[in-house]
């Protein structure tokens, strides 16, 4: 079926005319689809044709689509691959026409390619004969192909009417090209109004669901879908997560889970590339328990991974098309979205992240009952707690920025004394990092500060950490103990002496005869009694010594006579424990003004512990000395082994005790010397601890200084120095 030219219009009066028609046509064309349109009627009638069409190419190329028809279509096949066509290859290529006279014969032929011989019974059934192939060329490239066909009877186009078509052709072409910059610039105005508005989402809620949802909302109507699905990655659980599924706006699935492995989403996951499924039913890959739980029919699916940084955090899935089919195209501008999408959704990940810990750790310093400081490396205060707030007795707000050496001075100045107590200081860099202190004002309390340092998982120190703990309540109760056990140990004495004394005259007769084993039984019970009297006595005497009531019988000593006294007291346990006991005393060392029987307690003790830990066959050594201390150092005396402590001007008397036990680690050194303080480093432990604060606390009251030196596996050396005049104690007590 033709049309007739016009009467008297010559083949330049019609081609002009379709030239104005067409430039017509390109000026009220609103849509590239109206273009199209109006273009094909003016070919029409230029060709005296009813059937026509127009096949655009995609931007690389490689693919075609049949974009409109004319008399149009409801329906449009899918896109192809140009490859597959070979004639339409050829026009794209060499940019030169093709007439098809006889398509049952042209195109029957196995050279023509699989499209082509796809589309020979879809043209016979339209009774098409005969076709014409136009490329369509802009710019140097060509965009498209224009496809004229004759029904029923065949049909050789003239050379003239190929030109003129061609002429046509060009200026349809630019037309297209000028039509597809403006829709590239509109879409990616839209697409990135869609990302500005996603990301002023993220940046406006803390609500990831909130987040989700907009994500959601905007993708599905950019991209003009029934449905659309966001899925998060569980590296836990290694399942995929629906965490927002929106339908006709409608919220679904939401924490349903996939399997790793199943479905569509996981392979595109797995593979970080993107998926088009136009026939979800012929794909293997489809889960459909999902869509059948909610009763929703799932017909196209662009499916694209959510990459950050390599790795996948999670899946976008848009159902259903709601116009066509999804194309390239679509995936690719999808995928781009999506790389922004998943930084902003990362994003506010790693935010909720952080603001979740930040407010537990909030909870937890502000529930806490210690005071906690938390200052940076330029040492000023980034974090204070209400406690230690109320410790300081400062706002939080001004402790926020001030320097930590100036707050802890300032606490340091309020304090009526200040303790460091050695078994809570084990560092071996001398650095003291446990401090008590003792506040008077405006009520009385007392506060344990900790300083530690602040690390990184690199190990990196970021920062300090002041920690303070109000201790008044432990001091109570530790000062009750204490008055207790005075007064348990104080009323102990009294039937201790009863049962010594009565010993004593049993043993001497006065009840009656005794037989020789009920002597020596009575001797041990004697020398149990005396040993438990001493320990008594040892308490009562510390307890004096730490409140400053113990008064000392100072008289003038002669060292010799203090040591061969001490010697003659534990010969016979040495003697036990397979030890020799050695002196070491220096000759002519003058006399000493001290209590003799404190004294001889003290150096008894030492070496009494030093029997009891050395090794069987081996020997203690007990010695003396004399040294003079002078404003340039030692000008006097010394032991060399011995290094001495900081003494002031004077003369002072040495007795150190030198065993050859297992030694003691160094962060003991101090703590030995504390009321119950032992060693425990798995020897042994024996005795209660309190011998060596006896002994500090008697050589402090003379005003002298004990010390200990130990290697470990080698052995140990307590020493102590006494000054040897009263006036001198008097000087340095």
């Amino acid at each position: 079926m033709t049309r007739r030219r016009i009467v008297g219009q010559s083949s330049g009066e019609l081609r002009t005319a379709s030239l104005l028609r067409i430039a017509a046509a390109i000026e009220t064309a609103a849509t590239l689809d109206e273009l199209l349109m109006l273009g094909l009627n003016e070919f029409a009638q230029l060709l005296n044709l009813t059937n026509s069409g127009v096949i655009l190419l995609s931007d690389g190329g490689a693919t075609a689509r049949l974009a409109s028809t004319s008399p149009p279509r409801r329906e449009l096949p899918p896109a192809f691959a140009l490859s597959e066509t070979v004639i339409l290859q050829q026009v794209v290529t060499e940019r030169q026409h093709v007439q098809i006279s006889d398509i049952t014969r042209d195109l029957a032929g196995p050279g023509a390619g699989p499209v082509a011989q796809w589309l020979l019974p879809l043209l016979t059934a339209e009774q098409i004969r005969s076709l014409l192939l136009l490329p369509l060329v802009a710019q140097d490239s060509c965009i498209g192909v224009l496809v004229f066909a004759s029904i029923s009877a065949m049909r050789h186009f003239a050379d003239e009417e190929i030109a003129q078509a061609r002429l046509l052709a060009g200026q349809l072409a630019a037309a297209i090209t000028s039509f597809r910059i403006t829709e590239n610039a509109q879409r990616r105005t839209a697409e990135l109004a869609t990302l500005n508005d996603i990301a002023a989402a993220v940046t406006s809620s803390l609500n990831t669901r909130e987040i989700y949802h907009l994500v959601m909302e905007k993708i599905n109507e950019y991209f003009r879908v029934d449905a659309g699905s966001l899925l998060m990655l569980n590296e836990e659980t290694e399942e995929l997560v629906f965490v927002m599924t929106l339908e006709a706006g409608e919220e679904k699935l939401y924490g349903v889970r996939i399997p790793k492995g199943q479905g569509i989403v996981w392979s595109v996951a797995e593979s970080q590339r993107y998926d088009i499924v136009n026939d979800v039913h012929s794909d293997p890959r489809f889960f459909r328990d999902v869509s059948d739980s909610v009763g929703y029919e799932v017909k196209t699916i662009l499916c694209v991974p959510i990459v950050v940084k390599g790795r996948t955090i999670g899946v976008i899935e848009l159902l259903n098309k709601r116009e066509g089919l999804f194309t390239e195209e679509e995936a690719g501008r999808l995928m781009l979205m999506a790389a922004t999408i998943g930084v902003a959704i990362e994003n506010a990940r790693l935010f909720q992240t952080v603001t979740t810990v930040r407010d537990r750790l909030e909870a937890i310093l502000n529930s806490t009952n210690d005071g906690i400081l938390m200052a940076d490396m330029r040492d000023a205060v980034v974090t204070a707690n209400p406690e230690a707030a109320r410790l300081l007795q400062a706002r939080r707000e001004t402790l926020i920025g001030r320097p930590l050496a100036t707050v802890l001075a300032e606490l340091r100045a309020r304090a009526s004394s200040v303790g460091i107590p050695s078994w809570l200081n084990d560092s071996d860099d001398g650095t003291d990092a446990v401090v008590e202190i003792e506040i008077v004002s405006p009520l009385r309390r007392f506060i344990r500060h900790y300083t530690l340092p602040v690390r990184e998982t690199s190990g990196a120190q970021i920062g300090r950490l002041a920690l303070f703990q109000d201790i008044s309540k432990e001091r109570e109760l530790a000062q009750l103990r204490e008055d207790y056990t005075g007064m348990l140990v104080h009323d102990l004495r009294a039937p201790l002496t009863a049962i010594m004394n009565g010993i004593m005259m049993v043993k001497r007769g006065l009840g009656g005869p005794i037989s020789d084993q009920q002597q020596e039984l009575l001797g041990i019970a004697h020398q149990g009694s005396q040993t438990m009297l001493e320990m008594v006595n040892t308490m009562l005497d510390i307890a004096k010594m730490e409140q400053g009531h113990m008064s000392l019988d100072c008289e003038p000593l002669s060292p010799y006579a203090l040591v061969d006294e001490t010697l003659d007291r534990l010969r016979v346990s040495a003697q036990g424990h397979r030890l020799t006991l050695l002196q070491d005393l220096a000759v002519g060392l003058p006399l000493i003004e001290a209590d003799r029987e404190k004294l001889v307690r003290v150096i008894q003790n030492l070496l009494d512990n030093a029997i009891k830990f050395s090794r069987s066959g081996g020997s203690v050594t007990l010695g003396a000395s004399f040294v003079r201390i002078e404003a340039h150092g030692v000008s006097l005396g010394h032991t060399s082994f011995l290094n001495l402590p900081n003494l002031a001007e004077g003369d002072w008397l040495l007795f150190w005790v030198r065993d050859q036990g297992p030694g003691i680690p160094p962060q003991y050194h101090e703590r030995v010397f504390e009321k119950f303080g032992q060693v425990r480093d798995g020897h042994k432990v024996r005795g209660t601890g309190l011998g060596l604060t006896f002994c500090k606390l008697t050589v402090e009251a003379h005003g002298g200084r004990i010390w200990l030196q130990s290697v470990e596996g080698v052995g140990s050396t307590f020493a102590l120095a006494l000054p040897l005049t009263q006036d001198q104690r008097l000087r340095n007590a």
